[in-house]
């Protein structure tokens, strides 16, 4: 499942300076597909941190979850992540 948390201060370098993360909590070519089906930047990709992830403006967040990713809070977040590394041992 794809899943984008709520936007924050953050220091992003687009007008407002808020930002959020769209995460897969599954695997990364789900979460590159995705993407790509909706064409998000391939710059934006961030393949190391906590997983995988995009960092998202709140208008590229609109259109992900327009496109079908699931809405979430921080906890969401944090309970997708859980899911991707038992999917994903290193």
């Amino acid at each position: 499942m794809i899943l984008v948390d709520r936007c924050r201060p953050c220091g992003a370098p687009w007008p407002g300076g808020v930002a959020c993360h769209l995460i897969s909590d599954l695997s990364e070519s789900e979460l590159l597909d995705f993407a790509q089906g909706i064409s998000i930047p391939l710059a934006w990709y961030q393949p190391r941190g906590t997983v995988p992830h995009f960092d998202l403006s709140p208008g590229w967040r609109k259109k992900a979850i327009a496109a079908g990713a699931r809405d979430v809070d921080r906890l969401g977040l944090v309970e997708g992540i859980r899911r991707w590394r038992s999917s994903n041992p290193s």
